[in-house]
């Protein structure tokens, strides 16, 4: 394949810069690129000292490594040369390469290559990406344990019954006249129904696997002067937003990364909810309150612990309520200011409530931290050896499930059983076969690819 080139690290100054070459002619072009200090010349795989050259002088020493393909991560011949990281120094050296034969690389190509060329399957290569964007331990190391083939043994694990089945099934289809062991309904029938429900058992870790790789949306929501804000800067331990004893501070929803149980979060304040907005701004501010609440993985609804509820503010708790239980969104009713004096004793109920804090303090935070935890159901996600952070892989699933289903009912006979029963289920086998094929990249279109490899950063 044609000669690409990029930088593999990030723009900037730095003490080291990496620039990366591969494809066809990387030792050509080294020697165009480098002079080195060695009588040795080119050895595999060994780190050699060397002049880089630009333009007819001599631009850095630098340290370059030659690895002949296929046995390398594209697949093909690669040269990786570590230069010091002065951002002229790797603008002139990416330009010498390029001169020397290579074009610039587009974002996830050198990864892509490594997927046409059989190094790894596309569920590995989403891997990559998700390992170089995970934003916490735990996400690490899913992502590794998918980039060293944890989702591909479990889509290979699932596939063999489906073919062992489907050989048997068409053999019998294509060659009736031939004395082939019988296959019963029933044989067909169990195995395509296990394997579906699997499928779909495997696609219901999606939503887990997204919020550890992409983040849980927190919104922080209630009446004006709860304490929402105060919350906000308690959790992540600093001031952020603004605290004023006026209500209506917040007008706009304010976003700070968090991080939970593991799991990267994003935090977001919003604007109180209920007092008729004073103008353009606090409409606005109200309006995007309620998007970040109808958004949201888990809402926080903070009531102010030290005041006896009006009939405005059982109203706004209530809407908040039926919101979030109409989204499936799970809420948590956390009763600010408990460092302050309760309201009269017959407002006792509100001692009962599930779980009270002190913005101002820090009491019962460590709490909130586990209920959030509980709430989001991270230590169930964490028992799960296997979570799908993919869309396209949960859909493949879902689609393998649906067909093999489909497959299931022809065989046990629930489906139309006037028409022959081996057809329809050979169908439904092969296309749940293709579909679990799909999340490994097998006859994956070149769009989806270009898609995927589209979100990765230049020079991986």
């Amino acid at each position: 394949m044609e000669l690409i080139a990029a930088l593999a690290t990030p723009p900037g100054a730095s003490a080291l810069g990496v620039l990366r070459l591969s494809g066809d002619g990387a030792r050509a072009a080294a020697e165009k690129l480098l002079r080195l200090k060695s009588a040795e010349g080119w050895l595999p795989r060994k780190a050699l000292v060397a002049e880089a050259l630009a333009d007819g002088e001599v631009l850095d020493e630098v340290v370059a490594v030659y690895f002949p393909g296929p046995s390398t991560a594209t697949g093909e011949d690669l040269l990786e040369i570590t230069a010091h990281g002065s951002p002229l120094i790797l603008r002139r050296l990416l330009a010498a390469a390029f001169a020397a034969g290579a074009r610039p690389a587009a974002p996830g190509e050198f990864t892509q290559r490594g997927f046409l060329n059989g190094r790894l399957d596309l569920s590995q290569a989403e891997a990559v990406g998700d390992l170089i964007r995970a934003r916490t331990d735990e996400a690490r190391r899913r992502a590794l344990r998918q980039l060293r083939g944890g989702l591909s043994d479990e889509i290979a694990r699932l596939r063999r019954p489906l073919l062992e089945l489907l050989v048997r099934l068409e053999a019998g289809l294509d060659h009736p006249e031939e004395d082939l062991p019988p296959l019963s309904r029933e044989t067909a029938a169990k195995v395509c129904g296990e394997i579906s429900r699997a499928a779909r058992r495997l696609a219901d870790t999606h939503r887990d696997g997204r919020l550890l790789h992409d983040g849980a949306r927190l919104a922080i929501v209630g009446r004006p002067n709860a304490g929402k804000s105060s919350l906000l800067n308690a959790l992540l331990g600093r001031d952020r937003a603004i605290v004023c004893p006026t209500p209506g501070t917040t007008r706009d929803t304010l976003e700070e990364p968090w991080e939970v149980g593991g799991a990267p979060a994003l935090l977001i304040d919003t604007a109180g909810l209920g007092d008729a907005p004073e103008g353009p701004a606090e409409k606005a501010g109200m309006q995007r309150s309620l998007r970040a609440l109808e958004g949201a993985d888990l809402a926080i609804l903070v009531v102010d612990r030290s005041k006896t509820p009006g009939p405005e503010d059982e109203e706004v708790h209530a809407r908040i309520a039926e919101t979030a239980a109409r989204l499936g969104t799970p809420l948590l009713r956390v009763l600010n200011k408990c460092d302050l004096p309760p309201p009269r004793p017959e407002d006792a109920p509100w001692e009962n409530g599930p779980l009270s804090v002190s913005a101002l303090t820090g009491s019962g935070l460590d709490r909130l931290h586990g209920e959030i935890s509980r709430g989001l159901a991270l230590e169930k996600s964490k028992a799960e050896p296997i979570l799908v952070a993919s869309q396209r892989q949960a859909e493949a699933l879902l689609g393998a499930a649906q067909a093999l289903a489909e497959a299931e009912g022809a065989a046990a006979g629930t489906l139309d059983p006037a028409l022959p029963w081996e057809d329809r289920t050979a169908s439904g086998l092969r296309d749940g076969f293709r579909r679990l094929g799909d999340i490994v990249g097998e006859g994956t279109p070149e769009q989806v690819l270009h898609e995927i490899f589209s979100r990765f950063c230049i020079g991986k």
